[in-house]
């Protein structure tokens, strides 16, 4: 229902969307972005530049409390802007109607790619700093379709005649609110013709001789993780939380959790991301982790005293947990609480271990390294800060040659890997049942579907 200045491809790639080309100074510092000509909202007012910088001032906004404002702080002064700083200082240029200029921190060659995540799309000049200022009887968009109509609890969108690349082929898509049985049993009566499907519903569905043919596996982007609250003993301590993820073999633990077919991560990038030459290894070492804790003071186990995890990601963790007990002596409760709870600064009892699904926004590392895990981030639960990350980070986003991107990143994830802020667990597979005909939706890595190049085969 939006769009921005990029789009991505079938393959994650970003391809011109609202702007028709752009350019980059030579530092890599200053992006230059050139807007077609004629844009329009599906109103029939005029899109021009101000309001990609309105719609990106707006994301910063603190008042607006945006769930994914980080994916502009190497935009100058965005970090700054979000923590309550002045708008002035934000590095977004609106100098005429078609041409937007964008000041970053660092070099950043991923930065297409952030200018078509979604969190960065151009929203209409009556947006405002709560939920309501789009209804079905007045929606003002700028992408391939527009609501037009709910019945009963179907979403039903229309194509958007004045959408950049013109109007879509498929005329109308209804989002069905509500089916008689499940997705796939309403999938097989032909009541829908595109469905997400679980991971243990598609270990079976594999086999069967009709929906098998049209079951789709998409590449994942998603992690589900372990945080740790840095901020306060005992992990604050890298030497204790290393000794939390060396008791683990996800390997074995993350098929007791979920099931044999699930992947145990290794990192906190899923392996689409991942760059060239680096390994997965899930690292147990119950020896290891039982020095580390005895060298970090708490050979006294008591010391510890009881650690809380907030289990608000919904993970089966209880194999884990179990190891934790068992094999490090450590007590442990489990309280299932909302991520809304748990981020409340009134919270009675906050947890020092938390469970989080993540995915990523564009495809790069950065996507994930940043939004999750530097200082400034608004998503770094855990408040985890080093110096040394930091730098190396900003050193992978300047990098040119995908060769020397790679080695960038390996560092980066040498860092994470030793400082361990988190616990990678498990990369969650992404299936979808897609209906014979139906073209165009790649392989749904970002599970964003970009109906604006969806069609119908003839």
């Amino acid at each position: 229902m939006y769009a921005g200045l990029t789009r991505l491809d079938e393959v994650g790639e970003p391809y011109p969307s609202l702007a028709s080309s752009w350019e980059t100074s030579e530092d890599g510092r200053v992006y230059t972005f050139h807007l077609r000509s004629g844009l329009r909202f599906s109103d029939g007012s005029p899109l021009e530049a101000s309001d990609v910088r309105r719609s990106w001032l707006r994301l910063l906004d603190p008042a607006v409390a945006a769930t994914a404002p980080d994916v502009l702080n190497v935009v100058v002064g965005a970090a700054q802007r979000l923590a309550g700083g002045p708008e002035a200082d934000v590095g977004i240029e609106a100098p005429n109607a078609g041409t937007l200029i964008v000041h970053l921190r660092h070099p950043a060659a991923y930065f297409p790619a952030i200018t078509a995540t979604p969190a960065t799309f151009v929203v209409p000049r009556t947006a405002g700093k709560d939920e309501r200022w789009q209804s079905t009887g007045s929606f003002v968009g700028s992408g391939p379709y527009v609501v037009d109509r709910l019945e009963g609890t179907d979403l039903v969108l229309k194509a958007n005649s004045r959408y950049v690349a013109g109007p879509p082929p498929i005329a109308e898509v209804r989002f069905i609110g509500q089916v008689a049985s499940d997705s796939v049993s309403s999938f097989a009566a032909g009541d829908i013709d595109l469905a997400p499907v679980a991971s243990f519903d598609a270990t079976w569905l594999a086999y069967d001789p009709d929906l098998g043919k049209r079951l789709h596996r998409a590449a994942p982007l998603s992690i589900l993780y372990f945080g740790f609250d840095t901020t306060r003993p005992p992990f604050d301590d890298a030497r204790v939380r290393r000794a939390f993820q060396l008791a683990l073999d996800r390997g074995r633990l993350v098929e007791l959790a979920e099931s044999a077919a699930a992947q145990p991560a290794s990192s906190l990038l899923p392996p689409a991301l991942w760059p060239e030459g680096m390994t997965d290894e899930h690292g147990a070492d119950l020896a290891s982790a039982r020095s580390l804790l005895d060298a970090a003071g708490y050979a006294d186990r008591a010391k510890l005293g009881t650690i809380v995890i907030n289990n608000s990601g919904g993970l089966n963790i209880a194999p884990a947990v179990a190891v934790w007990r068992s094999q490090l002596g450590v007590e442990v409760a489990v309280e299932d609480r909302s991520f809304g709870e748990y981020l409340d600064p009134k919270s009675v009892r906050p947890p020092q271990i938390f469970t989080i699904d993540w995915i990523a926004d564009y495809h790069s590392p950065d996507a994930l390294y940043s939004l999750l895990l530097l200082p400034t981030a608004a998503s770094n639960y855990g408040k985890w800060t080093d110096d040394e990350f930091v730098t190396l980070l900003e050193d992978a986003g300047g990098a040119v040659t995908p060769a020397e991107q790679a080695a960038a990143y390996r560092r980066v994830e040498a860092r994470v890997d030793d400082q361990v802020p988190v616990i990678p667990w498990l990369y969650p597979d992404s299936w979808w049942l897609v209906r014979d005909g139906l073209r165009g939706l790649g392989d749904l890595t970002t599970g964003l579907l970009d109906f604006g190049r969806v069609s119908w085969a003839e």
